[in-house]
């Protein structure tokens, strides 16, 4: 009797493991395939107003506004700009992210790079309990044993739009995520390493781009997926064709000499060999993945300062690929307040020998395909500081332009300085209370535009 029992309850268990897979195949059969993914996200190009099911939540594109993009997930609505160089949104145990939209394809001069743009947008979703990429598999494309640090504040990434030039309606981008590595200018310094185990797919020299090389690996583990290593020194390139190596194998250094010195790393997805010596196409927008890998969390934390020099528009050879020119986010805790009117999410630059400045007028990027008229008379530059008060100036003016702007600190009157071509003027210091955790700059415009406003330097310190 004891053995007819035992008999039943093992046909019992096998009866329901059969009664569960067909629900199990169900479940997966009704989330919605991928277009294609990249360690644990899934990527998916929607139109406005379609739908896609992943891990039992509804998410639909409700529509596009240049940059920003409204989702709705399950039963929440949320609004995410494209992720050129912006974190995530964690809701309802997903993790979400724009990769690309139609609006930021269309200020690329060279289309190819959007490939994988089939529709209005791609939406990138992963479950928030599992990380992007996997450390085990997967490693950042710079070492940390020299001391780098990634200040995540480059002025070009992927997608970023570069040309000032009225003339032409055509944009440059950076063809994958820029690391600014000033530290290694002149010096080999900062070994560039292998994200994952790959194979060496070639490595290249461009005959126009002095001591320069470009190194490009196929994924082992997955064939369609290339990873791009532009501006290496062509003398300290340590691996070479059909050589497989693991993940966090050296590479090389940095091409750097004295005056320059950056990585640009770019994810391709192709079903063939990318060619040497011409722009990438089918770019996989990635850095969520390695603002993750780097900061070992996706999760989105506030840079404060106590003090801080701030130069704008300075040439590379002086502040490194860092102009001040971009707005603001959380996690470098400074820049420039815009929203959808700017879809270039910048302000215009100009430098002449070592000075630099950014321009703020009421029309940015005319003539360009970014073109954006400013709906205020004004820009607000935010700085994150911990509540007090601070001392503060800046120091005004055009490298080549005359200008006009009226300034004020936490709406501390400044004055209203006018200045001729090449001239900058320091305002007089001020002495003003911050109690919401902002410090904030506001520099009025010419509204006619006329004239434009440029600000070089801000020098502030906390009093107490």
């Amino acid at each position: 009797m004891f053995e007819n029992r035992n008999y039943s309850l093992k046909r019992l268990f096998i009866i329901l493991i059969f009664l569960a897979n067909p629900l199990s195949g169900l479940y997966s059969q009704n989330n919605t395939k991928p277009d294609f993914t990249f360690g644990n996200a899934s990527y998916f190009n929607m139109n406005s107003g379609e739908t896609v099911l992943f891990g039992n939540t509804e998410i639909k594109l409700l529509g596009i506004k240049n940059q920003f993009n409204r989702i709705m997930v399950g039963d929440d609505t949320i609004q995410c700009r494209v992720s050129r160089r912006t974190p995530p949104v964690v809701v309802k145990g997903l993790r979400i992210f724009v990769a690309d939209n139609f609006k930021i394809k269309s200020l690329s001069e060279f289309q190819e790079a959007h490939g994988l743009l089939k529709k209005e947008a791609i939406i990138c979703v992963s479950f928030a309990s599992q990380p992007l990429l996997n450390s085990f598999d997967y490693t950042f494309p710079v070492s940390f044993n020299d001391g780098f640090v990634w200040s995540c504040d480059e002025d070009s990434y992927l997608f970023s739009f570069k040309n000032h030039n009225k003339k032409s309606r055509q944009s440059c981008f950076s063809e994958g995520i820029d690391f600014d590595l000033q530290e290694a200018r002149g010096i080999e310094k900062h070994w560039i390493v292998a994200v994952e185990k790959c194979t060496v797919a070639w490595v290249f020299e461009d005959e126009n781009l002095k001591n320069e090389a470009s190194i490009l690996l196929q994924s082992n583990s997955h064939p369609d997926i290339f990873y791009l290593y532009s501006h290496l020194y062509n003398k300290k390139v340590e691996v070479k064709k059909g050589q497989t190596i693991d993940k966090g194998e050296i590479l090389g250094t940095i091409w750097g000499d004295n005056n320059w010195g950056h990585l640009t790393f770019t994810v391709i997805k192709s079903d063939s060999l990318p060619e040497p010596g011409i722009c990438a196409g089918n770019l996989i927008n990635a850095f969520p993945h390695f603002f993750e890998l780097y900061f070992q969390s996706s999760a989105v934390y506030s840079r404060n300062y106590r003090k801080g020099r701030l130069f704008f528009g300075k040439p590379a050879m002086y502040n490194g690929n860092q102009k001040n020119a971009t707005v603001f986010e959380e996690y470098t805790g400074k820049g420039w307040i815009a929203g959808d009117w700017n879809i270039a999410e910048k302000v215009e630059t100009a430098s002449k020998g070592a000075e630099g400045n950014v321009r703020l007028r009421k029309v940015l990027f005319e003539g360009t395909v970014a073109e954006a008229k400013n709906p205020n008379n004004w820009f607000d530059y935010e700085i994150h500081v911990p509540n007090g008060t601070y001392r503060i100036r800046a120091r005004l003016g055009d490298v080549e332009m005359e200008s006009w702007q009226k300034i004020a600190f936490e709406k501390v009157d400044a004055g209203a300085i006018a200045t001729e071509k090449g001239q900058f003027v320091w305002t007089s210091e001020r002495v003003v209370k911050v109690t919401d955790g902002k410090l904030t700059v506001r520099i009025n415009i010419d509204e006619t535009n006329e004239k434009i406003a440029g600000i070089s330097e801000i020098v502030f310190q906390q009093a107490n």
